[in-house]
């Protein structure tokens, strides 16, 4: 039985879906070097995991093996990324990286390109939540 003092884990929502069903998009999930996602995103899928109260997030998601020539639209969206149903995606996306193989760079939640959609969190979530909404400091132990 679990008591109220005993930390509770975090729960990750990623709702991904990919742009073009007839060239559908070679992607990859990873979440705290957990893999949870690797092949062809056929149709929309939302994924789900849970990590520790005071565990560090690290979020990648790739788009590999885009063929330009062949199927220029083919792309992957992230409509949604919750974490303990704090919305990042959309309302967050400016504090993810996008590295890609156009050299583009700009917020955003559509994998167009060959490249890594990645979300850092270097500390535990609930203290960067703190500190990204404005609220002020909180004391550390």
């Amino acid at each position: 039985m679990k008591n109220f003092y005993d930390p509770q884990d975090i729960k990750i929502l990623i709702d991904l879906k990919p742009q073009e069903t007839a060239t559908p998009p070679v992607c990859s999930l990873i979440i705290n070097n957990t893999e949870l996602f690797n092949g062809v995103l056929a149709s929309a899928r939302t994924f789900e995991t849970t990590i520790e109260l005071l565990d560090s997030i690290d979020i990648k998601i790739s788009l590999k093996d885009k063929n330009y020539n062949t199927a220029p639209n083919t792309g992957l969206c992230i409509n949604s990324l919750q974490i303990d149903a704090f919305n990042i995606v959309p309302n967050w996306t400016q504090l993810a990286q996008y590295s890609n193989d156009k050299n583009i760079i700009a917020p955003t939640n559509y994998l167009g390109y060959n490249g890594v959609w990645s979300l850092s969190i270097p500390e535990p979530f609930y203290r960067w939540q703190h500190r990204i909404t404005g609220q002020g400091w909180l004391l550390q132990p």
